[in-house]
Protein backbone atom coordinates (compact mmCIF):
# COMPACT_ATOMS: atom_id res chain seq x y z
CA UNK A 1 0.00 0.00 0.00
CA UNK A 2 1.26 3.45 -0.69
CA UNK A 3 3.42 4.70 1.86
CA UNK A 4 1.91 7.16 4.61
CA UNK A 5 4.84 10.30 3.10
CA UNK A 6 3.59 9.60 -0.30
CA UNK A 7 -0.26 10.67 0.86
CA UNK A 8 1.00 13.28 2.97
CA UNK A 9 3.10 15.10 0.19
CA UNK A 10 -0.23 14.62 -2.22
CA UNK A 11 -2.53 16.02 0.17
CA UNK A 12 -0.16 19.10 1.42
CA UNK A 13 -1.44 21.91 0.99
CA UNK A 14 1.02 23.89 -0.69
CA UNK A 15 1.60 21.67 -3.27
CA UNK A 16 -1.02 23.07 -5.49
CA UNK A 17 0.64 22.06 -9.12
CA UNK A 18 1.97 18.92 -9.63
CA UNK A 19 4.04 17.68 -12.68
CA UNK A 20 3.64 13.99 -13.90
CA UNK A 21 6.16 12.24 -16.74
CA UNK A 22 6.57 8.49 -17.24
CA UNK A 23 9.50 6.77 -19.58
CA UNK A 24 10.36 7.19 -23.25
CA UNK A 25 8.72 4.15 -25.40
CA UNK A 26 5.20 5.12 -24.31
CA UNK A 27 2.61 1.98 -23.82
CA UNK A 28 -0.54 1.70 -22.22
CA UNK A 29 0.61 1.50 -18.53
CA UNK A 30 2.82 4.46 -18.45
CA UNK A 31 0.24 6.36 -20.39
CA UNK A 32 -2.64 5.14 -18.62
CA UNK A 33 -0.91 5.47 -15.01
CA UNK A 34 0.15 9.24 -15.80
CA UNK A 35 -3.59 10.37 -16.94
CA UNK A 36 -5.84 8.31 -13.89
CA UNK A 37 -2.68 9.96 -11.33
CA UNK A 38 -3.97 13.36 -13.31
CA UNK A 39 -7.76 12.32 -12.24
CA UNK A 40 -6.78 11.72 -8.59
CA UNK A 41 -5.14 15.09 -8.26
CA UNK A 42 -8.17 16.95 -9.41
CA UNK A 43 -10.26 15.54 -7.34
CA UNK A 44 -8.17 16.56 -4.31
CA UNK A 45 -8.26 20.32 -5.91
CA UNK A 46 -4.85 19.69 -7.49
CA UNK A 47 -3.03 20.96 -10.93
CA UNK A 48 -1.78 18.54 -12.61
CA UNK A 49 0.74 18.99 -16.02
CA UNK A 50 1.73 16.20 -17.67
CA UNK A 51 4.86 16.17 -20.11
CA UNK A 52 6.27 13.21 -22.06
CA UNK A 53 8.86 13.45 -24.78
CA UNK A 54 7.01 10.76 -26.94
CA UNK A 55 3.99 11.19 -28.57
CA UNK A 56 1.24 8.60 -27.52
CA UNK A 57 1.22 5.94 -29.83
CA UNK A 58 -2.14 5.66 -32.17
CA UNK A 59 -3.97 2.68 -30.20
CA UNK A 60 -4.06 4.69 -27.04
CA UNK A 61 -5.31 7.99 -28.60
CA UNK A 62 -8.41 7.14 -27.38
CA UNK A 63 -7.49 7.33 -23.62
CA UNK A 64 -9.47 10.01 -21.62
CA UNK A 65 -7.22 12.87 -21.35
CA UNK A 66 -4.33 12.74 -23.99
CA UNK A 67 -5.01 15.39 -25.78
CA UNK A 68 -3.42 17.16 -22.59
CA UNK A 69 -0.34 16.10 -22.23
CA UNK A 70 2.64 18.41 -23.40
CA UNK A 71 5.95 17.64 -24.66
CA UNK A 72 7.62 21.16 -24.50
CA UNK A 73 9.25 22.33 -20.85
CA UNK A 74 8.55 25.96 -21.17
CA UNK A 75 7.05 27.71 -18.80
CA UNK A 76 6.67 25.35 -16.42
CA UNK A 77 6.11 25.64 -12.69
CA UNK A 78 4.88 22.94 -10.45
CA UNK A 79 5.66 22.46 -6.58
CA UNK A 80 6.08 18.44 -6.69
CA UNK A 81 6.92 16.30 -9.33
CA UNK A 82 6.35 12.76 -9.79
CA UNK A 83 7.37 9.43 -11.84
CA UNK A 84 5.48 6.45 -12.62
CA UNK A 85 6.31 3.56 -14.38
CA UNK A 86 10.12 4.92 -14.44
CA UNK A 87 12.86 2.39 -12.93
CA UNK A 88 15.41 5.34 -12.95
CA UNK A 89 14.83 8.97 -13.74
CA UNK A 90 17.04 9.03 -16.92
CA UNK A 91 13.78 6.94 -18.61
CA UNK A 92 12.06 9.99 -18.79
CA UNK A 93 14.55 11.22 -21.35
CA UNK A 94 14.84 14.90 -22.13
CA UNK A 95 12.16 15.87 -19.99
CA UNK A 96 14.33 15.18 -17.15
CA UNK A 97 15.38 19.13 -17.66
CA UNK A 98 12.26 20.28 -15.88
CA UNK A 99 12.83 18.89 -12.63
CA UNK A 100 14.40 20.89 -10.44
CA UNK A 101 16.37 20.04 -7.50
CA UNK A 102 14.10 22.96 -5.08
CA UNK A 103 10.87 20.43 -5.79
CA UNK A 104 10.03 16.84 -4.32
CA UNK A 105 10.53 14.59 -6.45
CA UNK A 106 7.78 11.45 -6.17
CA UNK A 107 8.90 7.83 -7.24
CA UNK A 108 5.62 5.55 -8.23
CA UNK A 109 6.83 2.09 -10.22
CA UNK A 110 7.00 -1.49 -10.10
CA UNK A 111 9.94 -2.78 -11.68
CA UNK A 112 12.50 -4.55 -9.77
CA UNK A 113 15.18 -2.54 -10.87
CA UNK A 114 13.94 0.80 -9.60
CA UNK A 115 16.91 2.74 -8.00
CA UNK A 116 15.40 4.98 -5.73
CA UNK A 117 15.83 7.86 -7.57
CA UNK A 118 12.73 9.96 -5.36
CA UNK A 119 12.56 12.06 -2.37
CA UNK A 120 9.87 9.85 -1.70
CA UNK A 121 9.63 6.24 -3.12
CA UNK A 122 6.85 3.96 -3.67
CA UNK A 123 8.35 0.78 -5.56
CA UNK A 124 6.27 -2.46 -5.21
CA UNK A 125 7.82 -5.11 -7.96
CA UNK A 126 5.07 -7.40 -6.78
CA UNK A 127 1.82 -5.13 -8.67
CA UNK A 128 1.41 -5.87 -11.99
CA UNK A 129 1.65 -2.20 -13.39
CA UNK A 130 2.13 1.47 -12.67
CA UNK A 131 -2.08 1.60 -13.10
CA UNK A 132 -2.67 -0.97 -9.92
CA UNK A 133 -0.33 1.43 -7.72
CA UNK A 134 -2.34 4.39 -8.86
CA UNK A 135 -5.64 2.27 -8.05
CA UNK A 136 -4.70 1.64 -4.97
CA UNK A 137 -3.88 5.75 -4.30
CA UNK A 138 -7.61 6.28 -5.27
CA UNK A 139 -8.47 3.98 -2.13
CA UNK A 140 -6.15 5.01 0.42
CA UNK A 141 -6.86 8.67 -0.51
CA UNK A 142 -10.95 7.98 -0.73
CA UNK A 143 -11.19 9.55 -3.66
CA UNK A 144 -13.91 8.34 -5.95
CA UNK A 145 -12.99 6.36 -9.22
CA UNK A 146 -14.76 8.32 -12.27
CA UNK A 147 -15.39 6.35 -15.66
CA UNK A 148 -12.14 8.06 -17.33
CA UNK A 149 -10.19 7.02 -14.59
CA UNK A 150 -11.38 3.37 -14.39
CA UNK A 151 -10.45 3.28 -18.44
CA UNK A 152 -7.35 4.51 -17.74
CA UNK A 153 -6.33 2.07 -15.16
CA UNK A 154 -7.89 -0.88 -16.52
CA UNK A 155 -5.74 0.14 -20.09
CA UNK A 156 -2.82 0.20 -18.38
CA UNK A 157 -3.41 -3.43 -16.21
CA UNK A 158 -4.22 -4.78 -19.44
CA UNK A 159 -1.16 -3.79 -21.21
CA UNK A 160 1.14 -4.42 -19.07
CA UNK A 161 -0.49 -7.99 -17.95
CA UNK A 162 -0.83 -9.17 -21.67
CA UNK A 163 -4.16 -9.00 -21.03
CA UNK A 164 -3.99 -10.63 -17.54
CA UNK A 165 -1.87 -13.80 -19.09
CA UNK A 166 1.73 -12.86 -17.87
CA UNK A 167 2.83 -13.99 -14.24
CA UNK A 168 2.40 -11.03 -12.56
CA UNK A 169 -1.40 -10.96 -12.93
CA UNK A 170 -1.90 -11.77 -9.57
CA UNK A 171 -5.82 -12.37 -7.84
CA UNK A 172 -5.28 -8.46 -6.86
CA UNK A 173 -5.27 -7.85 -10.47
CA UNK A 174 -8.29 -9.26 -11.39
CA UNK A 175 -9.87 -8.18 -7.81
CA UNK A 176 -9.26 -4.36 -9.46
CA UNK A 177 -10.23 -5.29 -12.83
CA UNK A 178 -13.45 -6.61 -11.65
CA UNK A 179 -14.12 -3.05 -9.36
CA UNK A 180 -13.17 -1.27 -12.39
CA UNK A 181 -16.34 -3.18 -14.27
CA UNK A 182 -18.77 -1.47 -12.28
CA UNK A 183 -17.91 1.95 -13.34
CA UNK A 184 -19.16 0.99 -17.04
CA UNK A 185 -16.15 0.73 -19.02
CA UNK A 186 -16.54 -1.40 -22.44
CA UNK A 187 -13.72 -3.71 -21.98
CA UNK A 188 -15.00 -5.14 -25.63
CA UNK A 189 -14.26 -1.43 -27.48
CA UNK A 190 -10.48 -0.77 -25.05
CA UNK A 191 -9.20 -4.45 -26.30
CA UNK A 192 -10.54 -3.75 -30.42
CA UNK A 193 -8.78 -0.04 -29.97
CA UNK A 194 -5.63 -1.86 -28.51
CA UNK A 195 -5.11 -4.94 -30.54
CA UNK A 196 -7.05 -5.01 -32.79
CA UNK A 197 -6.85 -1.41 -34.87
CA UNK A 198 -3.75 -2.54 -36.99
CA UNK A 199 -3.67 -1.06 -40.75
CA UNK A 200 -3.16 -3.38 -43.45
CA UNK A 201 0.24 -2.33 -44.04
CA UNK A 202 1.28 -2.81 -40.57
CA UNK A 203 -0.23 -6.15 -40.94
CA UNK A 204 1.59 -7.27 -43.46
CA UNK A 205 4.59 -5.21 -42.20
CA UNK A 206 4.99 -7.79 -39.32
CA UNK A 207 5.12 -10.78 -41.92
CA UNK A 208 8.15 -9.26 -43.00
CA UNK A 209 9.17 -9.13 -39.62
CA UNK A 210 8.35 -12.78 -38.61
CA UNK A 211 10.66 -13.46 -41.37
CA UNK A 212 13.73 -12.62 -39.78
CA UNK A 213 12.60 -14.86 -36.86
CA UNK A 214 15.72 -16.98 -35.61
CA UNK A 215 15.98 -19.47 -33.06
CA UNK A 216 19.04 -20.58 -30.68
CA UNK A 217 20.77 -24.50 -31.90
CA UNK A 218 18.86 -25.79 -28.73
CA UNK A 219 15.67 -23.88 -29.33
CA UNK A 220 15.44 -21.70 -26.14
CA UNK A 221 16.45 -18.55 -27.61
CA UNK A 222 14.55 -16.83 -30.34
CA UNK A 223 14.51 -13.25 -31.88
CA UNK A 224 12.96 -11.12 -34.16
CA UNK A 225 14.23 -7.93 -35.75
CA UNK A 226 12.82 -4.85 -37.10
CA UNK A 227 14.81 -2.72 -39.05
CA UNK A 228 14.63 1.35 -39.03
CA UNK A 229 13.79 0.98 -42.89
CA UNK A 230 10.20 -1.23 -42.08
CA UNK A 231 9.76 1.92 -39.06
CA UNK A 232 10.44 4.65 -41.23
CA UNK A 233 7.83 3.09 -43.77
CA UNK A 234 5.07 1.79 -40.94
CA UNK A 235 5.91 4.49 -38.35
CA UNK A 236 3.25 2.45 -35.90
CA UNK A 237 5.99 -0.04 -35.71
CA UNK A 238 8.01 2.09 -33.60
CA UNK A 239 6.15 1.41 -30.29
CA UNK A 240 5.04 -1.88 -31.11
CA UNK A 241 6.25 -4.90 -29.21
CA UNK A 242 3.81 -7.41 -27.41
CA UNK A 243 1.89 -8.05 -30.90
CA UNK A 244 5.65 -8.98 -32.33
CA UNK A 245 7.59 -10.42 -29.91
CA UNK A 246 4.21 -12.74 -28.65
CA UNK A 247 5.41 -14.78 -31.93
CA UNK A 248 8.50 -15.57 -30.73
CA UNK A 249 7.51 -16.32 -27.37
CA UNK A 250 4.85 -18.36 -28.52
CA UNK A 251 7.07 -21.23 -29.86
CA UNK A 252 7.21 -24.62 -27.70
CA UNK A 253 10.67 -25.05 -25.87
CA UNK A 254 11.26 -21.37 -26.41
CA UNK A 255 12.55 -19.87 -22.56
CA UNK A 256 13.55 -16.25 -23.89
CA UNK A 257 12.14 -13.96 -26.51
CA UNK A 258 14.36 -11.03 -27.72
CA UNK A 259 13.04 -7.90 -30.49
CA UNK A 260 15.43 -6.45 -31.87
CA UNK A 261 14.83 -2.82 -32.97
CA UNK A 262 16.56 0.24 -35.00
CA UNK A 263 15.38 3.80 -33.66
CA UNK A 264 16.29 6.90 -34.99
CA UNK A 265 18.13 7.53 -31.86
CA UNK A 266 21.79 8.34 -32.42
CA UNK A 267 21.56 4.52 -34.10
CA UNK A 268 20.50 2.46 -31.08
CA UNK A 269 19.30 -0.51 -30.71
CA UNK A 270 16.60 -1.05 -28.46
CA UNK A 271 15.53 -4.43 -27.01
CA UNK A 272 12.63 -6.13 -25.80
CA UNK A 273 13.37 -9.05 -23.97
CA UNK A 274 10.60 -11.93 -22.27
CA UNK A 275 10.57 -15.42 -20.60
CA UNK A 276 8.48 -17.82 -20.83
CA UNK A 277 9.02 -18.37 -16.97
CA UNK A 278 12.38 -19.85 -16.05
CA UNK A 279 14.53 -17.29 -16.85
CA UNK A 280 15.12 -14.14 -15.22
CA UNK A 281 15.27 -11.45 -18.33
CA UNK A 282 15.67 -8.13 -15.75
CA UNK A 283 19.26 -9.67 -14.71
CA UNK A 284 19.78 -10.66 -18.63
CA UNK A 285 18.68 -6.77 -19.41
CA UNK A 286 21.11 -5.49 -16.72
CA UNK A 287 23.96 -6.69 -18.14
CA UNK A 288 23.35 -3.98 -21.18
CA UNK A 289 22.27 -1.03 -19.28
CA UNK A 290 18.58 -2.05 -19.39
CA UNK A 291 16.06 -3.43 -16.34
CA UNK A 292 12.39 -4.23 -15.86
CA UNK A 293 11.00 -7.08 -14.30
CA UNK A 294 11.86 -10.73 -14.13
CA UNK A 295 9.73 -11.99 -16.81
CA UNK A 296 9.50 -8.76 -19.23
CA UNK A 297 12.64 -6.01 -19.59
CA UNK A 298 14.22 -3.62 -22.18
CA UNK A 299 17.21 -2.09 -22.73
CA UNK A 300 18.68 0.24 -25.75
CA UNK A 301 22.26 -0.59 -26.51
CA UNK A 302 24.55 1.76 -29.04
CA UNK A 303 25.73 -0.27 -31.99
CA UNK A 304 25.24 -1.65 -35.09
CA UNK A 305 22.15 -4.01 -35.51
CA UNK A 306 24.08 -6.58 -36.31
CA UNK A 307 26.90 -6.62 -33.50
CA UNK A 308 23.59 -5.75 -30.77
CA UNK A 309 21.93 -8.87 -31.70
CA UNK A 310 25.30 -11.15 -31.56
CA UNK A 311 26.11 -9.85 -28.15
CA UNK A 312 22.42 -9.95 -26.27
CA UNK A 313 21.88 -13.38 -28.12
CA UNK A 314 25.67 -14.56 -26.90
CA UNK A 315 24.61 -13.54 -22.88
CA UNK A 316 21.47 -15.52 -23.27
CA UNK A 317 22.63 -18.63 -24.65
CA UNK A 318 25.24 -18.35 -22.16
CA UNK A 319 22.74 -17.59 -19.06
CA UNK A 320 20.14 -20.09 -20.18
CA UNK A 321 21.52 -23.05 -22.15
Amino acid sequence: MPPKKLLAELRKKSNKTFLISAHIHLEGDALGSELALAGLLKALGKKAIIINEDKAPDEYLFLPGIGSIRHDISGLDYDAAILVDCSDVSRIGKMHKALRKDRPLINIDHHISNTGFGDINWIQPDASCACEMVYYLFKALGVAIKKQDAVCIYTGILSDTGSFKYKTTSRHTHLIAADLLKHGIDVYDINRRIYESMSVATVRALGKIIGTLEVSSDGKIAWLLIKNSLIRKNPALAEETDNIIHFARAIAGVEVALLFKETKRNGDVRINLRSTGSADVNELAQVFGGGGHRMASGATVRGALGDVVKKVVDEAVKRVS
